[in-house]
């Protein structure tokens, strides 16, 4: 009888709950490392005649231009990210409560829900942790600087990302406990700096490896828990696999997507190609295959989509000038099945959604029934468009499923779906639309608004202090709350006892490691190294900036005199003065 009982009870919470966390789109394409990102086995709307909006909301004021994080959805409700506030919405767009955060985001946010725990990627450099089930603060990690563009990735208790500058060159990635935000390692390239920049980690869900790149144009392959490289792979090198002169070096600004089928992982790069890749089981790299996205090729040719991959063919979206496309490529042969494209269709920088839900739908037992593939353009209106492909298919037509007739804007974000084959997605103006069939809208009509219940008032949750990690790397931070510093803070003081050591390296360069011990109230540290020409050289001076939360730091360099300086850094934002020293590397001879 008390087990009747409490199993009773249990149902009762259950029911109570508003969100539960059970989870239907738990991070930006749904990535798990265990295939079939960024797919939807329910049936989505597939026709302009019957889809429309069944709820839009703008949370910021009314203005030109506005960013909404990506949605994660659960299979009750939404969260949304715009500016510093996190907006828990029900599935009839309804706020039910928000929260003020520790920082505004970024212009792009792509947040990760593991459990209750939602992680969530902000402005200088830090990840908030927040409980969905109270909607409170459990930790906010350190300060990295600099500006939180890439996907949020967990696995195994463990949480990835990274950081940049509007460029692209300055940078770190890093790898936090998801239990309570300490910082279990950093990442800066040693030879070339750079920034993670719409790029992400992913990890086969057995591998004990992480793959991320940036960009620098470099895969790294990193031990998932330790401070260990197990390997890099730098893409011109598969570039030059083709017969294509122009082939050069491109940024990674995508993600990278794992495919069980054949056991790889695929990426783009922003001149223009797709890479497959295959790793060891020891994380080093085995074969990376190169496939130019335009055969044609033109000096603005672009890729920032991340490949989604059903049953063979991959589907990915780029563009050359402002002239879209989104081509079909077999997974094994890496051969071009077919591009489609229109004299309409603009610059695309979303990855495709596609949906599975109507495979199974033909007159024989195939199964080979159509998939949609969708995606959105650059351009306005800032709708939905998508492509009805099939096993046997070799063309297709670019069709628009949805037009805004309020809140038209560009578009850079991908669109994601629930179990109900809503589509959710949000353009520059800062409205989240959701579209689904039934809904479609007669010319001049207003656009719905959320069917608001009257016990659906929103809760706003006052912004708490936020739960800092304790390490050694924070001492005397003040707490955040609305992206402002709630107390004065301590001026970062200067990192004290640099020492170095110089040990010859491979070919002509040195390994120069520093340690050195943090000034008093500074989150990490900063090296700025220059090389001095002579003043009679015309060349550009070569300069690299590392950041790290540790003291230890080792930089390969050639020959030559270098001035380094290392800065104490808080925040992002307040450094101390310099600590400088004349380095100095003889020739190899």
């Amino acid at each position: 009888m008390k087990k009747i009982i409490s199993l009773l009870i249990t149902a009762a919470i259950v029911i109570l709950l508003p969100f539960q966390t059970l989870q239907a789109w738990s991070s930006f394409r749904n990535e798990h490392g265990q295939g079939h990102a960024n797919t939807i086995e329910a049936k989505t709307p597939i026709s302009s005649d019957t889809a429309g909006i069944k709820w839009q909301i703008r949370f910021a004021e009314n203005g030109t231009t506005a960013y909404n994080s990506d949605p994660v959805i659960t299979d009750t409700g939404l969260y949304v990210t715009c500016k510093d506030t996190l907006y828990q919405l029900d599935k009839n767009g309804a706020i039910h409560s928000f929260l003020t955060l520790a920082a505004p985001m970024n212009s792009v946010c792509r947040m990760c829900l593991h459990g209750n725990r939602l992680f969530i990627p902000l402005s200088g450099g830090r990840m908030q942790c927040v409980d969905i089930s109270t909607m409170t603060t459990l930790w906010t990690s350190e300060a990295f600087g600099l500006q939180s563009l890439t996907t949020v990735y967990e696995k195994d208790g463990l949480i990835y990302a990274g950081t940049t500058n509007a460029s692209g060159t300055e940078g770190i990635f890093y790898c936090l406990s998801a239990e309570n935000g300490r910082t279990q390692w950093t990442y800066t390239d040693t030879k070339e700096t750079c920034g993670y920049y719409w790029s992400g980690a992913v990890s086969d869900s057995a591998a004990n490896f992480i793959l991320f790149g940036g960009d620098n144009g470099i895969l790294v392959s990193h031990s998932a828990k330790e401070d260990t490289i197990f390997d890099t792979y730098d893409l011109s090198d598969g570039t030059s696999q083709t017969d294509d002169p122009s082939a050069g070096p491109g940024k990674i600004r995508a993600g990278i997507t794992y495919d069980t089928e054949t056991d790889a992982y695929y990426t783009t790069s922003t001149n223009g190609y797709l890479y497959r890749i295959k790793m060891t089981s020891h994380g080093t790299f085995e074969s990376v295959t190169a496939v130019s996205l335009f055969p044609s090729r033109t000096p603005d040719s672009n890729c920032t989509s991340t490949p989604t991959i059903v049953n063979g063919r991959i589907y990915v979206c780029s563009y050359s000038g402002i002239q879209g496309q989104i081509d079909v490529i077999d997974a094994v042969t890496m051969n071009q099945i077919y591009t489609a494209s229109s004299p309409d269709c603009r610059d695309i920088k979303s990855s495709p959604l596609v949906c599975t839900g109507y495979n199974g739908d033909t007159d024989d037992d195939t199964g080979n029934g159509p998939l949609y593939v969708y995606f959105t353009q650059n351009a306005l209106p800032g709708g939905i468009y998508y492509i009805r492909d099939d096993m046997t298919a070799q063309s297709a037509e670019i069709e628009m499923l949805f037009a805004p007739q309020e809140g038209k804007q560009f578009c850079l974000s991908s669109i994601a779906a629930d179990s109900d084959g809503t589509l959710y997605y949000s353009n520059d103006s800062g409205t989240l639309f959701a579209i689904q069939d039934g809904y479609r809208q007669t010319p001049g009509e207003p656009s719905p608004a959320p069917s608001v219940s009257p016990d659906a008032a929103p809760t706003a949750i006052p912004p708490s202090d936020p739960v800092i990690p304790k390490t050694e790397t924070q001492p005397g931070q003040g707490h955040l709350a609305g992206g402002k510093v709630s107390k004065k803070t301590k001026k970062p003081g200067k990192p004290q006892n640099v020492k170095w050591k110089i040990k010859k390296a491979k070919g002509r360069s040195y390994r120069v490691t520093y340690t050195w011990k943090k000034g008093a109230h500074t989150a990490y540290t900063r090296i700025k190294i220059s090389k001095q020409n002579k003043k009679t050289s015309k060349k550009k001076k070569w300069s690299r900036v590392f950041q790290t939360s540790a003291v230890k730091k080792t930089i390969t360099l050639k020959s030559g005199t270098y001035r380094v300086s290392f800065y104490g850094c808080q925040k992002g934002t307040k450094k101390s003065g310099a600590v400088n020293h004349t380095l100095h590397i003889p020739s190899i001879h």
